[in-house]
């Protein structure tokens, strides 16, 4: 009997193994030639899916345009919706446009649905099953930078059985694929600037860069319960504050955010300055939650030590009184408490 081949689990070497309910384990064909073994994690809303054949498990630096069958992982750095509206009762209702990142470079999917909800969120990981690939610019175009996508890719899972979005649990995967693109560790990540530096006119140099905590989120929610289309986040480092705006369907990303701790690399933001500095989402703009990173560790431990400072709870202060003549004294005296105030 052939040896049995290692598991997908073994590839990304997960914290955990306890998972919820599985789906089918698809199988996969390596480039190597291994076969590999795929688990459906928390994703409910499409249906479930079995391969008719094997899938080549790729980087995304590794593709080739044209046809065949290919599995790709990789993380949510932007997506956007382009509406299609249809009467047809079976026809595509619009289509997300998705740019997912892994370690090597960077894809944009355009998932169509119809009647999915694809629960997506910024930082999502996402494995993809698709059976074709083309450039994004024509062959020979200039205009490519470290953060564009370079190939691109069409799906619609609910009409085409040949692929497939499966949806990545962050506890089993919490920490595969957060290293931002470019970057080392001995050097300074190309581009990175200040938040102060960004709105004082960095904001207009390609492929800029800023590193930020979540300090608050605004209101994800109506009066009626109804997700808002847009959701401010207020947004800061070592140098000032400023207010991320997110529209549309990753509006859903900040209620998973955690304030002084959660820290997003914002690559190409656009910017307006109305009542305060305002970032937004642009369709060349990347955002990568938690990156793997020195500096955003430093930066963790620097939104919680302000959070450390900002107590309400001040300490008794010393040398005012003598607390022991005062416990000790034959004759107490008694305040009020608006004599204290006083």
């Amino acid at each position: 009997m052939a040896p049995r081949s290692p598991s997908i689990q073994s590839f990304f070497q997960p914290e955990t193994m306890t998972m919820p309910r599985q789906m089918s384990t698809p199988m996969l064909a390596s480039h190597e030639g291994v076969s590999t073994e795929v688990n459906a994690t928390e994703h409910r809303v499409l249906h479930s899916w079995e391969p008719r054949d094997h899938y080549e498990m790729l980087q995304i630096s590794k593709l080739v345009p044209g046809s065949g069958r290919i599995c790709l992982v990789g993380r949510v750095v932007n997506f956007y919706e382009q509406p299609t509206p249809n009467k047809m009762p079976h026809a595509a209702k619009g289509c997300l446009k998705v740019h997912l990142r892994d370690d090597s470079g960077i894809i944009l999917v355009r998932l169509w649905y119809a009647q999915v909800d694809y629960q997506l969120r910024l930082g999502q990981l996402v494995s993809l099953f698709a059976t074709h690939i083309s450039y994004v610019n024509p062959v020979g175009s200039t205009s490519r930078t470290v953060h564009t996508a370079s190939y691109a890719t069409t799906i619609f899972p609910e009409h085409d059985n040949s692929c497939y979005v499966d949806i990545q649990a962050d506890a089993i995967y919490g920490a595969l694929m957060r290293t931002p693109l470019g970057y080392d560790s001995e050097k300074q990540l190309a581009g990175l600037i200040t938040l102060k530096s960004f709105i004082d006119g960095g904001h207009e140099v390609l492929d800029g860069k800023v590193l930020v905590f979540v300090k608050s989120v605004g209101g994800l929610t109506t009066k009626h319960g109804n997700s808002l289309e847009q959701v401010n986040v207020n947004i800061s480092d070592d140098t000032c504050d400023a207010m991320l705006s997110l529209c549309g369907r990753s509006a859903r990303s900040a209620a998973y955010w955690k304030t002084s701790h959660t820290i997003l690399l914002i690559s190409n933001p656009s910017f307006r300055f109305a009542k305060q500095p305002l970032l937004c989402l642009s369709p060349s703009t990347h955002v990568d939650v938690d990156p793997c990173m020195a500096d955003a560790e430093w930066l963790r431990g620097f939104a919680q030590r302000l959070t450390a400072k900002e107590v309400v709870n001040v300490s008794f202060p010393a040398r005012v009184f003598d607390i022991d003549a005062a416990a000790k004294a034959d004759e107490r005296l008694y305040f009020t408490l608006s004599d204290v105030d006083e």
